[in-house]
């Protein structure tokens, strides 16, 4: 069987096994209301354009852009889309009481399996064929672990977009590759070399001067208490944090939730104070 034949089969079993695992009705992320409703089109950047002149977003992915990386990462998840979800009435679950600034209803989309009664989740199945990478919010953080275990299934088996660098986990000592993504969204993974706060951040820095960092507004240190996460233990260990690079002063990504953090490793490092940066 040939190399792409072999991905294909993989990603359609594993959004299978997805779709019959005990449980599958239950999936999916909480939201404030459900309906049922037509899908007319799937626009070029993954919206979802609905019945009635709504259009709707699939909250907390990160969809292939066709104007990043290679461009048939893009079709290839467009086209998923489309051929499970246009002419179809499909279940929308409204994440958000009001949409995004856009206007896109922030939502999780159920299709209807010939082979079960009970509804699937479109993010599951999307993440688990490798069409999209996981991108926390806040909407989302009640399915993040199931969306996680999905992705994660997709990378180790190369499939879809993980065969792209550019959507790739990004070493955090890879600063040339770093800087190809300011702006824009980006796994990156590494060891924290240690942890310093300022007057109102608290600094992981990856490396010595010069190297990336993340930054975490001192604000949000009980976050990530409250899930278990205390920010100034995670020198020496491995994380893999996701976010959108910034490097008008330096090398950066700010993270404003625990949701944004993987711990990889066991600290084997101490954390050290700094004056502010």
């Amino acid at each position: 069987m040939r190399a792409g034949a072999l991905r294909l089969a993989r990603a359609l079993a594993a959004v299978a096994l997805l779709a019959g695992a005990p449980g599958a009705a239950a999936a999916g992320c909480a939201g404030v209301s459900e309906e049922r409703v037509r899908v007319l089109a799937v626009t070029e950047r993954g919206d979802i354009g609905l019945a009635g002149g709504r259009e709707a977003r699939l909250a907390g992915l990160d969809i292939p852009d066709p104007g990043r990386g290679d461009p048939a990462n893009a079709a290839q998840a467009r086209a998923w889309l489309t051929s499970h979800l246009v002419g179809r009435e499909i279940g929308l679950r409204e994440l958000a009481a009001r949409p995004d600034r856009w206007g896109r209803v922030l939502a999780d989309i159920f299709t209807d399996d010939a082979r079960l009664s009970s509804p699937n989740s479109l993010s599951l199945g999307l993440l688990a064929a490798g069409l999209a990478r996981v991108r926390p919010e806040v909407e989302t953080r009640d399915c993040l672990t199931e969306r996680l275990a999905a992705e994660r299934g997709a990378r180790a088996d190369g499939l879809g977009l993980w065969t792209d660098p550019y959507y790739g986990v990004v070493e955090a000592t890879d600063l040339d590759e770093l800087r190809q993504r300011d702006g824009q969204f980006a796994i990156v993974e590494g060891v924290v070399l240690r942890v310093g706060q300022g007057r109102n951040r608290f600094y992981l820095d990856f490396g010595r001067r010069g190297s990336f960092t993340i930054v975490v507004a001192t604000r949000q240190a009980q976050a990530f208490e409250r899930a278990g996460v205390a920010i100034a233990a995670l020198a020496g260990v491995k994380i893999r944090a996701r976010g959108a690079m910034d490097d008008r002063f330096g090398l950066r990504m700010a993270i404003s939730g625990p949701d944004e953090i993987e711990r990889i490793s066991e600290a084997i490092g101490k954390s050290e104070a700094s004056p502010s940066k």
